[in-house]
């Protein structure tokens, strides 16, 4: 009788990204691990050391390929700023990470329910909401480069300001809340770091 196809690193660590992302680490157990990701406990134990190390390794994936695409995508340094903060903001919101239903941050997933026993957890977390703000950093010198930036509001301080919004749609994500009205907020908050346009006059002066 053949032997079943040997389930490879990438295939694993995308299985337990859906689980950690559905559930949250705490209810999570190794029980429901070997479950979703066809592997016994010793295997998952013998390549990740620990339920630990297998969200570390998780967390490492997410911050390459969803973290890291996303930046990449919309948070270039090319067209227009506000127009790139906006779909950065919309991907999250709308853009299932995993093709199907998940929606939201794996970051923000993590850290409402961020174990105290794993510290290097919350490192990886520090990371990656780092690598979030430094992209919406440039975004934002970009906007005050270009005069869209509200009065007395600085980029580090705009960005720190959209990093905050951010993590709150996540929250609200993760809550139900649904995407029209995600946006309408993710818009809202954009708006409060730009600069007023000018309304278009009713005629041309005499």
């Amino acid at each position: 009788m053949a032997r079943p196809a040997k389930i490879d690193d990438e295939q694993v660590l995308d299985r337990a990204m859906a689980v950690f992302w559905r559930h949250g680490w705490s209810a999570t157990s190794i029980r429901r691990l070997e479950s979703e990701l066809d592997l016994k406990a010793p295997s998952i134990y013998r390549r990740y050391g620990s339920k630990g190390g297998l969200t570390r390794a998780v967390l490492e994936r997410y911050l390459d390929r969803v973290i890291g695409g996303r930046i990449d995508r919309y948070l270039s340094g090319h067209g227009d700023p506000v127009d790139n903060i906006r779909a950065f903001l919309d991907s999250a919101l709308t853009e299932p990470a995993d093709g199907r239903s998940l929606v939201g941050c794996l970051l923000t997933v993590t850290a409402l329910d961020h174990p105290t026993a794993e510290p290097e957890l919350g490192d990886l977390l520090a990371r990656g909401l780092a690598t979030i703000e430094a992209g919406l950093t440039a975004e934002a010198q970009r906007m005050a480069a270009a005069g869209r930036l509200a009065a007395g509001v600085d980029p580090p301080a705009a960005a720190a300001q959209l990093a905050v919004s951010f993590q709150g749609l996540m929250v609200l994500a993760r809550s139900g809340v649904d995407p029209p009205e995600l946006r309408r907020r993710a818009a809202l908050a954009i708006g409060a770091i730009s600069a007023p346009t000018e309304p278009a006059p009713d005629r041309l002066p005499d």
